[in-house]
């Protein structure tokens, strides 16, 4: 195990302690009914978590405080956790309670020396509706308590002031946390964002008891903790924030001393090391909200943990190459390579549909991205109206992209109107980011949305010496049944300008005022390579353009890029609780389907399969419309054997190919249309990362007949199909018997 999951392995059991104690303190209702267990009931007031380690030479001021407070004892109660190797700590504690006659102090201990062991034993202790965290170096105001409770509700988080204090007494009110406190009293603004810093520090706030205890801090981590577990509290509670007004003088006193971590050494363990740490607990976080306002909340935390990252590189080249490979170790979704690379994005990606909009496209460019492990710009429009959104794909990304620009312009696959007016605000939007940054090095458009490559065209003839990349998802000209896509360009000064290029460049003129026809050509013409992402879909769409004197020039730029497939972690960033029965063979498809697309083979294949084999068999579908197809199947003898879904997002899709036994892709059907068959479905290569089998139903002389598939059938071949099933069902009949072996205890057998 490495470290991170060591530390994980640690936290699950830090969990089940929490839970083990949270079982023990429910309390059975008189009519016995167990689904009805609840928690004891919490006391109004204030449990005040106080964990000291050694703590004999600094406590006596923050335990004098604690018993000055104006709010009356009966309203709060102080949970020392005294952790670790013991020194005088408790004697002066059990020393001052009796002198003071103070009934309101606990004292826990804890053999192990541990902060956040002790935090979490103080949140399990607690009994008031209101925690919050005090260190036993710190001091607070008299009236700290009671302003605080003043203002507490059980939906909000109520925050203080906070004074820093060095070793000689001097205050500091304008410290970075306070001014920001000030600010946001100053603008009547207490937003996640407007607040940032102090919501995730111990200090200086109120919290409901019932959210805290769904919480436990991370006792792997060396430092950081406070800001996983504060990160993770207002990820997964929306709180009201209050902040007590500065006039009632309400403040936390935060001493400063050697070991604080303002002043630790910018050592490599505790810079870069400690912080990646903590860095992986957030980005495994932001995989689980959807939320963009919680997800600018967790950036910005693994942004400033890259901070003492960033200060201990120091523009230092071999410094950075270190830290990259500590980095990488890490296998992050999220990261901010665009800050380690030094903040700059030579690369402009074009693509019309991107994150967080839910279309293949644009999840397929997002993959590029990550593959190619580059700092880019991406430009795309505003899909809103004709995509449904889908937040956590942009963590996946995110970390590679310097500048996002959204374009608001009416989305359309075929209306020249409505790319022309992308196209223009788009260049301008680039126009402003190049006076700051410069001019883009390389653009990298992607098409089956044709304006991406419009854009990158216009930008091209801008930039003459600009690399322009074009990929093509698929024939844009030609649609999956081999007729010509229309839609008219009504513009007389594209055709002079375009033509015009041609000319200068002795390529063929072309009187055609077809988008599509365009859209091939001006890539083909005038783009420095142009991407396939197959050998017969460059072989198609080269010798199917009308203009086959271009055909030389487009296999002279051509180069071929399956789509990518991403590393293993983006698979288990969205953990799924999809029930599969293992006793059963249980496929996964993933897809909708149309009229070159469909699943005939594979549900008469399954018809025709032997009665006590087929038991055997758990067929899972998600598709676009599940209804429809439940509806389909309503009746027939398979029926039990098939669980039809609706699609989920992506990367639960990810998550959900690691779980079946058997993954099924199959072919669009074209013979009928085209000479060779130039798609390979997009999903394969998502498949590739899941390490289980795949089964290709494929059409003769496609991509997907030669692909090294575990299980082949070809479209139409239901007999093939059924005999793949009976394959499956054996194979896994013989895996049960080997591991039913291999668990009988080693005897010998009288």
């Amino acid at each position: 195990m490495n470290k991170f999951e060591i530390q994980q392995r640690l936290e699950e059991i830090e969990k089940m302690k929490i839970e083990i104690y949270q079982r023990m303190n429910r309390e059975i209702p008189e009519d016995s009914n167990f689904s009805k267990y609840h928690f004891k009931k919490l006391v109004n007031g204030i449990s005040v978590i106080l964990p000291t380690y050694k703590g004999e030479k600094v406590i006596t001021k923050c335990i004098e405080s604690l018993k000055e407070q104006t709010l009356s004892s009966k309203y709060f109660e102080v949970i020392f956790i005294i952790n670790g190797e013991k020194d005088q700590t408790e004697e002066i504690l059990m020393q001052f309670i009796k002198e003071q006659s103070i009934n309101h102090f606990k004292i826990l201990y804890s053999e192990v020396a541990s902060v956040s062991a002790a935090r979490n034993m103080g949140i399990q202790e607690a009994s008031k509706k209101y925690i919050t965290f005090l260190d036993d170096d710190d001091y607070i105001s008299t009236n700290y308590l009671e302003k605080l409770f003043n203002h507490a509700d059980e939906d909000s988080v109520v925050i203080t002031q906070v004074v820093d204090v060095d070793l000689n007494g001097n205050m500091n009110p304008n410290n970075p946390i306070n001014s920001q406190i000030k600010k946001a009293l100053d603008n009547k603004l207490y937003t996640y964002n407007d607040l940032n810093s102090v919501l995730t520090m111990n200090a200086c706030k109120l919290i409901p008891t019932k959210n805290v205890k769904t919480q436990h801090y991370s006792v792997g981590l060396k430092s950081g903790e406070d800001v996983v577990f504060f990160t993770k509290l207002f990820a997964s509670h929306y709180f009201h924030l209050k902040v007590v007004p500065l006039e009632e003088h309400a403040i936390y006193y935060r001493v400063l001393r050697d070991n604080s971590v303002s002043r630790r050494e910018n050592s490599f363990e505790f810079s870069v090391i400690e912080r990646l740490q903590v860095m992986k607990h957030l980005d495994v976080l932001l995989g689980e909200t959807n939320s963009p306002t919680i997800q600018q909340f967790i950036k910005g935390k693994i942004h400033a943990q890259y901070g003492f990252i960033d200060r201990y590189i120091n523009n230092s080249n071999e410094l950075r190459e270190k830290v990259t490979e500590e980095v990488n170790k890490h296998r992050f979704v999220y990261f901010p390579y665009f800050k380690l690379y030094n903040g700059e994005a030579r690369s402009l990606i074009i693509s019309y549909c991107f994150p967080p909009y839910v279309d293949t496209s644009g999840t397929v460019m997002a993959k590029r991205i990550i593959e190619n492990n580059e700092v880019v710009d991406v430009i795309y429009n505003d899909m809103s109206k004709v995509r449904e959104t889908d937040y956590r794909q942009n963590a996946m990304v995110d970390g590679f992209i310097l500048n996002r620009m959204e374009i608001s312009s009416a989305s359309s696959f075929k209306q020249w109107k409505s790319m022309k007016d992308f196209i223009k605000k788009s260049l301008k939007e680039i126009k402003f980011k190049e006076k700051r940054n410069g001019t883009y090095h390389k653009v990298y458009s992607r098409a089956l949305w044709p304006a991406s490559h419009f854009l990158a065209f216009e930008y091209k003839l801008k930039n003459p010496k600009v690399r322009w990349v074009a990929e093509f998802s698929d024939p844009i000209l030609l649609d999956i049944q081999g007729n010509e896509r229309k839609s008219a360009i009504i513009d007389l000064g594209f055709y002079k300008k375009v033509n015009a290029l041609l000319k200068k460049n002795n390529f063929p003129l072309a009187f055609n005022n077809n988008m599509f026809f365009w859209c091939e050509y001006i890539a083909y013409a005038f783009a420095d390579e142009i991407v396939f992402t197959n050998e017969n879909q460059m072989k198609y769409m080269s010798e199917m353009f009308p203009l086959q004197e271009m055909k030389e020039v487009i296999l002279n730029k051509a180069k071929i890029c399956n789509q990518p497939t991403l590393p293993k972690q983006y698979y288990h960033v969205k953990a799924s609780k999809y029930g599969i029965d293992p006793s059963k063979v249980n496929l996964g498809y993933f897809g909708t389907f149309y009229q070159t697309r469909k699943l005939n083979e594979l549900i008469e294949g399954l018809k025709i399969t032997k009665p006590e084999l087929r038991d055997k068999i758990k067929l899972h579908i998600f598709t676009s419309d599940p209804k429809a197809l439940a509806n389909e199947l309503s009746g027939e003898t398979i029926e039990q054997n098939i669980k039809v879904n609706p699609y989920v997002n992506f990367l639960e899709f990810l998550n959900f190919t690691t779980k079946f036994d058997c993954l099924v892709v199959n072919d669009a059907f074209t013979k009928d249309y085209k000479d060779i068959n130039p798609y390979l479905p997009s999903k394969l290569s998502d498949y590739k990362g899941s390490g289980n089998n795949i089964w290709g139903i494929f059409e003769k002389g496609s991509i997907l007949s030669r692909f090294d598939t575990k299980y082949k059938s070809e479209i139409g071949d239901t007999e093939g199909a059924a005999k793949v099933f009976e394959s499956l069902v054996m194979e896994k009949i013989i895996q049960q018997i080997n591991q039913f072996d291999e668990e009988l205890p080693n005897e010998k057998l009288n």
